[in-house]
């Protein structure tokens, strides 16, 4: 496991210290991914405080995650019957 890391991030006239110990290429990912879609979100709400935009962010972060939970469930279902129908199929022929 990597040491934690701190690294401070600008948005707007705010810092935010982000503590980690994910590797430096997802750190460097995860960072300019939050300071790109703030900076869209900020140029379609202008009027919108940090705070407000940085709620729209975790509520999206937090419907794509249920919507990928939600994929991986079906996806493993799907995955676990085709695993049973194959050994239903083996044992049948055995």
């Amino acid at each position: 496991m990597s040491p934690k890391k701190t690294v401070r991030i600008k948005l707007d006239d705010k810092f935010y210290d982000l503590v980690t110990d994910e590797s430096e290429e997802e750190l460097i990912a995860v960072v300019n991914s939050i300071r790109n879609l703030f900076s869209k979100i900020r140029i379609q709400n202008p009027d919108a405080s940090t705070d407000e935009i940085l709620v729209l962010m975790l509520a999206n972060c937090m419907l794509n995650n249920t919507k990928f939970e939600k994929e991986m469930a079906q996806m493993a279902n799907r995955l676990r019957n085709l695993i049973d129908k194959f050994y239903k199929e083996k044992r049948e022929r055995a």
